[in-house]
C-alpha cells in the first residue's frame, strides 16, 4: 500500500543533524517536556532555548488598535453618532466570520448606548459584500450611519450611492484589496496600503474586535470567545494576534455567559475543559456557516447574542437541523458528482461540471471533497437557466494556481475572483462550452503536477511509548491550532499491524491496532470515512504512519487517540475477496489490472471498473506486455475468474511490478468440487449412449446426469471428451454415437488436461489460505 501524500521528515532529521537532535534532548530535560514537544518547536523555527521558554509561555500580544489607519476617525465617528443618537446600521456577512464581527460590533455599540441595528445579507438574494438595493431601504428608513464588518472594500457602488445619500459608511473589512478603494468616510484594514498595522492577517471578527478595543479603551474580554469563533471559522493565519485571540477566547469560552453557547455546549456533550479550536473548527463553526449557506444567516447573531431560554433553545434546534440539511445536500451533491466523473470515461486533467438544482451555498464544499478524491482541480457550478448563467466555486490541488487558470477563460466569464487554491465565478450558459474549453487547454501545461503526491510534512518521529495522555497534554502550549500552525504529524516508523477493524454505524471508519512487541504495549489508530483502506491493507506485517495525537473523552474518562493521516505498507499484499458478494465492491479496485479468463465476464463487466483501472482477458496478457502499456503503471491485480495459464499472470506481476493482488476467483463449474471422471464412468456413459445410438439429450443433460448420480457439469465434461475423440458427434440436438476404430486414453484428452488445469488453478486460488498464495505469486511456490 502506498502513502497519499509525499512524506516530508524534519530537515534536522534527513540530514542526520546530530547537533539539532542533541539540543533538542537536552531542552527537553532542562524544561520537563516530552522530546516529541520540543522536535515540534523546534522544527517551528524556534531554535534556541530562549526562542523555545518564549513560544510555550504565549504570552499576550493584543498590538495597538490605533495603529490601524482610519482607527482613530472611525472611533471620533461612531461617537458622534452615539453622542447623538443617530441611527447605526451594521452590515455583516452571512460567513460565520460575519456572524461574530456583527455580534461584537453589535454589543459593542449596544453597551455605549447607540442606536444600533445590523442586516446580514442573504447570499442568494443579496449576493457578496454591500448591496445598493439593501443600503436605499435601510437608508429611507432612517439610518444616518453604515458600519461594515467582514465586508466593504469591493463595495464601491454601494458605498457610492450612501455618500450621495448624504450617509457615512465605515468599512471594517479583511479581505483582499483591488486596485482601487470605496470613496468610504473610514477604512479601517489591517492590509490598508497607507496603513502600518504590524499584523496583516485579522479576520472579519478580529478587526471588529480592535474597533470595539479602540471604542472601550481597553480589550473586552466578555468579546474574545465571540472574536475566538470568527477567526478560528475563517481559516485565517494563527499566528502572532491571532493566536492570542483565540487562546484568550478559548479560555472565555469555558466559563462564558452566553447563553447560546452553554446550551450548545450541553446538547452537544462538550464539557468546558474539552473546549478547544476544534470545537469551533469541526463542530460549532460549521453549524453557524450552514446558516449562510442555505439561507438567513440572522439566527446566528440572536443565537450569540439573546438571554432568552426559549428563543436559544429553538435557535441551537436550528443550528442543528440546517447543519444536517447542509451535510444531506452536500452528500447528495458528492454522490452526484463522482458519478459524472465516473461517467467521462477516463479521469480529466481539470474536473468542471455544471448541474441544474446544484446549491450554491455549498459547492466548494463538494468541490474539496472531489480533489481529495481525485486530486484535480475542480469546479462545480450551479445552472440558473431563468437567469442564463452558471455560478460556480472552485478548488485546487498544490502546484496549481487555480486563479492563474482561470484567467485563460476570462474572456467568457461574466465574472471571476479568488486564489491560488480557491475561487468562484460566473459563465453564460452560452459561453459555458468555450470557457471550459480555455481552462482544459490551461490546465494541460500541468501534466506533471498530477503525478506528484502533496506533500505532508512530518514534524517529529516517536513510537507506541510515547502515545500517552502526559505527552499528548504537553502539547497543548503550542496550541491553538490551525492555518499555519497547524496541528503537529507524527511518524511512527516499522511498527506491527496486528488487527485491522472497520467501525461505527456504516461501518466506514478504520480502526487499526498496532504493537510494541518489545515494550509489550499495543494501541489503537483511527481513520474516518477511511473504511476503504481496510482491503489494502496486511494484518501481522510492518506498517509506517503518519499521525496526530489528541485525547478522547467519553463518559468522563480521558484517553490517548492517534488519528490516521497517511499510511503505507511496504510489504506484497494479497486481498482476499473470495466470499465477497456485493459486486460493486469487487469491481471497485482503483488503479488495478483486472483479469478475466472467460470472454462472457470480460464482456459482462469491464465497462464497471473504476476508470482509473483496466481490464484485460489472461490471452492477451503476453501481447500486452510486449507492447508496453499503461498496465506498467497500475499498483493492483485482480484475478476476477479462473486463469488457466498461471505463469502469464505470474509475468504481468513481475514486469509491471504489481505489490497488491485481489483474489476473487470466482468459478462457475468448481471443478475442484466436481473432481475427475473415472475411467468407470466413462464406460458406463459410453455404454448407455452407445445402445441408444442417437439420444435427444440437448436441453435434456441434467436429467442423464441424474440417471448416472453425477453433476449436469462431469456429463457436460465426459461428452465433450467423448466429442473430442470421435466416439460421439452432435446433429442439431441429437448426441450421435460413432463406432470405435481404435482404443483411445479418454483421461490423456486434451479437454481432460484443460480439466485437470482448472482443478489445479482452482485449488490454489479457492481453496488454499492467503499465506499460500502470497508464496505462489511472491516467492516462486508451486
Amino acid at each position: 500500500m502506498q502513502s497519499v501524500y509525499e512524506w516530508i521528515e524534519p530537515e534536522y532529521l534527513s540530514n542526520a543533524d546530530d547537533t539539532a537532535v542533541t539540543f533538542i534532548q537536552q531542552v527537553a530535560e532542562d524544561l520537563s517536556l516530552p522530546k516529541m514537544v520540543v522536535q515540534v518547536i523546534y522544527d517551528k523555527g524556534y531554535q534556541t532555548a530562549e526562542a523555545i521558554q518564549t513560544f510555550i509561555a504565549k504570552e499576550p500580544v493584543f498590538h495597538d488598535p490605533f495603529l490601524l489607519k482610519d482607527m482613530e476617525k472611525a472611533v471620533s465617528r461612531l461617537q458622534q453618532a452615539v453622542e447623538d443618537y443617530e441611527e447605526i446600521l451594521i452590515y455583516g456577512d452571512y460567513d460565520a466570520d460575519g456572524i461574530t464581527s456583527t455580534t461584537i460590533l453589535y454589543e459593542t455599540l449596544e453597551m455605549l448606548g447607540a442606536n444600533v441595528s445590523f442586516y446580514l445579507p442573504n447570499r442568494f438574494e443579496d449576493g457578496y459584500g454591500p448591496n445598493k438595493d439593501v443600503y436605499a431601504y435601510y437608508i429611507k428608513k432612517g439610518t444616518q450611519l453604515i458600519l461594515t464588518c467582514d465586508n466593504g472594500v469591493a463595495g464601491h457602488e454601494a458605498v457610492a450611492y450612501a455618500k450621495d445619500q448624504g450617509v457615512d459608511v465605515i468599512i471594517t473589512d479583511h479581505h483582499e484589496i483591488g486596485d482601487s478603494l470605496p470613496d468610504a468616510y473610514a477604512i479601517v484594514h489591517p492590509r490598508h496600503p497607507e496603513g502600518q498595522y504590524p499584523f496583516g492577517d485579522l479576520a472579519g471578527a478580529g478587526v471588529a474586535l480592535k474597533l470595539a478595543t479602540a471604542l472601550l479603551g481597553e480589550t473586552p474580554s466578555d468579546l474574545l470567545d465571540v472574536a475566538a469563533i470568527g477567526t478560528v471559522a475563517d481559516l485565517v493565519s494563527l499566528t502572532d494576534e491571532n493566536r492570542v485571540i483565540v487562546a484568550s477566547g478559548l479560555d472565555q469560552m469555558k466559563h462564558t455567559e452566553r447563553l447560546g453557547l452553554q446550551m450548545f455546549f450541553e446538547k452537544e456533550s462538550i464539557q468546558p475543559d474539552q473546549i478547544d479550536e476544534q470545537t469551533i473548527g469541526f463542530i460549532l463553526g460549521p453549524r453557524l456557516n450552514a446558516l449562510g449557506r442555505l439561507g438567513d444567516p440572522t439566527p446566528g447573531v440572536r443565537f450569540l447574542t439573546s438571554f432568552d431560554d426559549q428563543e436559544v433553545g429553538e435557535l441551537v434546534e436550528l443550528l442543528d437541523s440546517e447543519n444536517n440539511a447542509r451535510k444531506a445536500i452536500v452528500d447528495k451533491m458528492v454522490t452526484e458528482a463522482e458519478v459524472l466523473v465516473g461517467g467521462e470515461g477516463e479521469l480529466p486533467q481539470m474536473i468542471i461540471l455544471g448541474q441544474e438544482g446544484w446549491h450554491e451555498g455549498v459547492l466548494g464544499i463538494v468541490a474539496s471533497r472531489l480533489v481529495e478524491k481525485y486530486h484535480r482541480p475542480t469546479i462545480l457550478l450551479s445552472k440558473n437557466t431563468e437567469k442564463g448563467t452558471f455560478k460556480g466555486s472552485g478548488r485546487s490541488i498544490e502546484g496549481i494556481d487555480l486563479f492563474q487558470v482561470l484567467q485563460a477563460g476570462k474572456v467568457y466569464a461574466d465574472k471571476f475572483g479568488g486564489h491560488e487554491m480557491a475561487a468562484g465565478m460566473t459563465v453564460a450558459i452560452d459561453q459555458f462550452d468555450a470557457w471550459k474549453t480555455a481552462l482544459l487547454d490551461r490546465i494541460a501545461e500541468f501534466e506533471a503536477v498530477f503525478n506528484q503526491k502533496t506533500p505532508l510534512k512530518i514534524d517529529g518521529i516517536i513510537g507506541i511509548t510515547d502515545i500517552t495522555l502526559e505527552n499528548i497534554k504537553a502539547l497543548d502550549p503550542i496550541k491553538p491550532f490551525g492555518t499555519d500552525n497547524r496541528q503537529p504529524l507524527f511518524l511512527m516508523k516499522d511498527v506491527q499491524l496486528s488487527q485491522i477493524q472497520l467501525i461505527g454505524k456504516d461501518k466506514n471508519t478504520l480502526k487499526l491496532t498496532v504493537a510494541d512487541a518489545d515494550a509489550g504495549i499495543k494501541t489503537s489508530m483511527i481513520a474516518f470515512k477511511s473504511g476503504a483502506l481496510a482491503k489494502q491493507l496486511v494484518a501481522n506485517d510492518p506498517i509506517d504512519v503518519v499521525v496526530t495525537l489528541s485525547v478522547n473523552a467519553w463518559n468522563g474518562n480521558q484517553s490517548p487517540q492517534a488519528q490516521i493521516k497517511d499510511i503505507r505498507q511496504a510489504s506484497k499484499s494479497i486481498f482476499d475477496l473470495r466470499n465477497m458478494r456485493e459486486r460493486n465492491q469487487i469491481m471497485s479496485i482503483e488503479n488495478a489490472t483486472y483479469v478475466f479468463e472467460n470472454a462472457p465476464f470480460f464482456r459482462a463487466y469491464k465497462d464497471e471498473i473504476p476508470f482509473t483501472s483496466e481490464a484485460i482477458m489472461t490471452s492477451e496478457i503476453d501481447q500486452v506486455l510486449e507492447k508496453g502499456s499503461a498496465l506498467a503503471s497500475k499498483e493492483s491485480l485482480v484475478i476476477f475468474d479462473i486463469p488457466k495459464d498461471l505463469t502469464a499472470i505470474k509475468d504481468l506481476i513481475n514486469q509491471a511490478a504489481i505489490d497488491n493482488i485481489y483474489i476473487y476467483a470466482y468459478s462457475a463449474v468448481n471443478a475442484y468440487m466436481v473432481g475427475k471422471p473415472t475411467r468407470k464412468e466413462f464406460g458406463q456413459l459410453y455404454k448407455y449412449l452407445q445402445g441408444h445410438g442417437t439420444v435427444p439429450l440437448a436441453g435434456k443433460e441434467q436429467a442423464l446426469a441424474d440417471f448416472f448420480k453425477i453433476s449436469k457439469i462431469k456429463l457436460d465434461l465426459m461428452v465433450k471428451v467423448l466429442e473430442e475423440v470421435e466416439l460421439v458427434r452432435w446433429h442439431n440436438t441429437d448426441l450421435v454415437t460413432l463406432p470405435v476404430n481404435e482404443k483411445v486414453d479418454l483421461l490423456a484428452t486434451q479437454t481432460m488436461a484443460d480439466w485437470e488445469t482448472q482443478i489445479n488453478n482452482e485449488r490454489l486460488l479457492r481453496y488454499n489460505d492467503i499465506t499460500t498464495i502470497k508464496d505462489f505469486f511472491y516467492s516462486g511456490g508451486k
